[in-house]
């Protein structure tokens, strides 16, 4: 487990440093170059791990290709926050949706591969050969080019701001809940409860449903619910569905239970990436950019964490961790529900 674990913590160390300087870049870079060379970075990378003959330089491949290609989902983003500021909230959970589809995809992927008896090694050619149409889709597209230069804050002051600080701390142990859960549920209803290898990875989309569910059903609730009462209401319905997820024996209550967590995942990433970027609307990407830290900081942790717990006291009882780490998540979103009442004796304690 700590061995597999290595490997995303090294994806996620290879985005600390690839997603977060390419969003700041893409504020003043020429944006379609950049995310047109990311994409043909990370096809380069994907190609070669399938080639590659041993851990030790698969292991140093990941890191690679995930610096060069972890800035596709942080420039786009900052390039969407830019084209219309004022719908953030909706159209960071559509734009999430896209990266959950993707991730939807992957486990079929490997499990059709995995079915017809192909080597490991040929995903990751397929996956390098969608890379390589994503490069040429980027180059055929009008994407705007970033303002006019103008006097900007700098890195250190946007992350001295409160609201951007308190919001990279969830979004950090938003993690936990997220990775920290999906990156071992397959081994979980494989050497749990003894779920053939194709089954249990056919669960991981059964959560991403839920994702992308969540994410989909966002823009709705946001017509009737303001972001900071939905926030809430999406960590309370996680937290009740990984409790009962733990709790309630049989593999088919427990996946119908993963769409029930995933349904409640989905909307935390994009309503706190909203928030955060609302205080700097004119560096749309330096403000991604140290958000996505967070994520990366949290990937690093966190499914290392649950793998070592996991080899400790076995995956099951794992999972505890990411329900406290929903609850206390829960605890911090409650406490700002109220909005302006409440948040800066909140934004005060984080200074």
């Amino acid at each position: 487990y700590a061995q597999a674990g290595l490997f995303f913590t090294l994806l996620s160390l290879g985005s600390l440093f690839g997603a977060s300087l390419g969003a700041s870049a893409s504020d003043r870079a020429p944006r379609r170059a950049l995310y047109a060379g990311c994409a043909l970075a990370l096809a380069l990378g994907l190609a070669m791990v399938g080639f590659m003959p041993g851990y030790a330089l698969v292991a140093l491949l990941v890191f690679l290709l995930s610096m060069a290609g972890s800035p596709l989902g942080s420039i786009g983003q900052s390039i969407m926050l830019g084209m219309a500021p004022e719908r953030r909230e909706r159209n960071l959970s559509r734009f999430t949706t896209f990266g959950a589809l993707g991730s939807f995809v992957a486990p079929i992927l490997v499990s059709a591969n995995f079915t017809a008896g192909i080597a490991w090694r040929f995903p990751f050619l397929e996956t390098a050969a969608l890379a390589l149409v994503l490069f040429v889709v980027i180059l055929a597209v009008p994407i705007p080019p970033a303002g006019e230069p103008r006097q900007r804050a700098k890195a250190l002051a946007i992350l001295a701001n409160p609201r951007v600080l308190a919001t990279g701390v969830m979004i950090f142990f938003s993690v936990a809940i997220d990775l920290g859960f999906v990156y071992w549920l397959a081994e979980y209803f494989a050497a749990e409860l003894g779920v053939s290898l194709r089954l249990s990875s056919s669960v991981v989309g059964v959560y991403l449903v839920g994702v992308i569910s969540g994410r989909l059903l966002m823009p709705l609730a946001l017509k009737r619910r303001r972001p900071e009462a939905l926030l809430p209401a999406s960590l309370a319905l996680a937290l009740g569905g990984i409790i009962l997820f733990i709790l309630v024996p049989g593999p088919a209550a427990k996946a119908a239970l993963c769409a029930v967590y995933g349904l409640g995942v989905g909307p935390v990433f994009p309503l706190l990436m909203a928030r955060g970027s609302r205080e700097f609307p004119e560096q749309s990407g330096a403000v991604t950019g140290i958000l996505y830290a967070g994520v990366s900081l949290g990937g690093m942790v966190f499914p290392l964490l649950v793998g070592a717990l996991a080899g400790t006291v076995g995956i099951a009882q794992s999972y505890w961790f990411c329900a406290a780490a929903a609850g206390g998540l829960l605890a911090a979103a409650l406490a700002t529900a109220h909005g302006p009442r409440v948040l800066p004796a909140l934004e005060q304690a984080v200074e």
